[in-house]
């Protein structure tokens, strides 16, 4: 049995209803996914946040696990640090009646947010991010604009993302630059509770060849926090492609480097 988009969002609808009498949500929930807020962890406050996103569709058969350990702690009032442990799960059909399976050590990265304006108490909240990565093949920086606001029940966020990665394979190196805009809105049932969706366009850049592709992705996220821990959940369709200078030109969705749908659970655990 399938479950389409309206199944998914008529579902996350029913279970944010049961939940509208949950307690206050804490100021350092999540209520998005892929798209980062403004809000920073309270100084000396540490946060355990387990991520996990699953990816799933391409031409043949694919399945993607990647996990994130991350460890929030608040520095000051505007500033907080983190750090993440990555992993990897792939299974694949690399060819006919061959699929493989391969668990892949991430490495480590350390995120910076700088918090500058508030999205409740001026006209729109603004922070800047910054972000390092090192795996054992590759090295990457993130730089992220995070703008938001809250007027009443209703929250909005937009980023804009450039992330250069180098990659340092045995056999050759290389060089590419990712580039992103996420666009977010939600409406909270309760105080604790949201639900919303979540847009996100990605697109690579490589030196010499230019513009790669543009995928554009549309779903629903619903997150809830139950005071000490909160969750969130983004279901991330991929609708269309806006640019793919390699796939097939009657496919209609960028499939040589992104999937047919993403699903990412983040959750938070006060310590």
């Amino acid at each position: 049995m399938t479950t389409g988009p309206r199944s998914l969002f008529a579902c996350m609808t029913a279970v944010a209803v049961l939940l509208t009498l949950a307690p206050r949500a804490r100021a350092s929930s999540r209520h998005f996914t892929y798209t980062y807020e403004s809000l920073v962890v309270d100084p000396g406050e540490v946060e355990f946040e387990p991520w996990t996103t699953v990816r799933a569709g391409r031409e043949d058969f694919y399945r993607r696990f990647d996990h994130r350990m991350e460890f929030e702690v608040g520095l000051t009032h505007r500033l907080m640090t983190a750090w993440y442990v990555n992993f990897t799960a792939i299974a694949e059909d690399v060819a006919p009646d061959d699929r493989q399976s391969e668990f892949e050590w991430g490495g480590v990265s350390n995120e910076w947010k700088y918090k500058l304006l508030d999205p409740v108490a001026d006209p729109v909240g603004m922070a800047l991010y910054f972000e390092w990565g090192l795996a054992p093949t590759e090295a990457e920086i993130e730089f992220k604009l995070i703008l938001d606001k809250r007027a009443g029940n209703f929250l909005t966020a937009f980023n804009a993302v450039v992330e250069p990665e180098w990659e340092y394979e045995p056999s050759e190196t290389g060089r590419e630059i990712d580039f992103e805009f996420d666009l977010a809105a939600a409406y909270f049932l309760s105080p604790a509770f949201s639900l919303g969706a979540e847009v996100r366009n990605h697109n690579e850049w490589l030196p010499g060849k230019g513009h790669e592709y543009s995928a554009l992705f549309l779903g629903p996220v619903a997150s809830y926090s139950a005071g000490e821990w909160w969750a969130t959940l983004t279901v991330l369709p991929q609708v269309a492609k806006l640019k793919d200078s390699e796939a097939d030109e009657s496919n209609g969705l960028v499939l040589s480097e992104h999937e047919k749908i993403e699903v990412r659970l983040l959750l938070g655990f006060e310590l």
